[in-house]
Formats: structure tokens, sequence, C-alpha cells
């Protein structure tokens, strides 16, 4: 008989648990939710693009100081596709080596300040016009 016990033990890679019944509820929706969600990131993304294009032709503003200064070197549209493309690629591969019980915080993870920044536009817009 060996007392080897190292065949014996796991050689599964083990994730960090996010801990509490809350927060796992929310990871497991997330992840149920993911093809909603990526739709949500792209419908956010368009809306925080346009209204950021709409709100510079007024006259506002970008507050970002590193979207400012690439739109100022390169031009609206062209820094926002640059800016929005870079965010989505980093995505994309935050979504391939992330484990598959979390991938759903991936598309959540654009969504959220997209969204923030869609209402934060268009509250800007609103009273600029």
């Amino acid at each position: 008989m060996s007392t080897d016990t190292a065949s014996s033990q796991s050689t599964e890679t083990t994730w960090a648990t996010l801990g509490g019944t809350r927060l796992d509820a929310l990871v497991a929706g997330t992840t149920a939710h993911a093809s909603s969600l990526w739709l949500v990131a792209v419908v956010t993304l368009v809306a925080d693009g346009a209204l950021t294009v709409y709100g510079i032709r007024l006259g506002l503003t970008e507050v970002n100081p590193v979207a400012a200064g690439l739109i100022a070197d390169v031009g609206i549209v062209p820094a926002l596709a640059i800016l929005k493309g870079s965010a989505v690629a980093v995505a994309g591969a935050g979504w391939v080596v992330m484990p598959a019980d979390y991938r759903g915080l991936v598309p959540a993870g654009l969504v959220l300040p997209w969204a923030f920044a869609s209402v934060v536009n268009a509250v800007a817009i609103g009273l600029a016009l």
C-alpha cells in the first residue's frame, strides 16, 4: 500500500468565491442573463457615444481627460471609436479568461458605466437646450 496522497488530490484550479449569498445570487444572475447584458452593453455604448457627439456639437465639453485629449487630437467620432473599441476588446479578452460562472460580470461591467454616462449626458444636454 502506498502512502502517496498526491494522486488522490484534485489538480483542478480553484477560484476564490466572492462570498455571501446575495453576491453569489447577483453573479449567478448576471451569468444567466449574459446574452441580454451584452445586448444592453451595445445599446448603452451607442447611446453614450451618440449623446457624447451631440453634446460636444452643442458646445458641451468632455469631462474625461483621456477622452478629451484624444478628441482634441483625432476628432470626436474616431476618438470614441478607439475608446469604445478598446473597452470592448478588453471585455472580450476578459470573457475568454474569466471562469464560466463569473462571465456575466463582464458585460455588466460595461453596462454600468455606459448607462451612467448616458444618463449624465442626457441630463447635461437637456440642461443645455
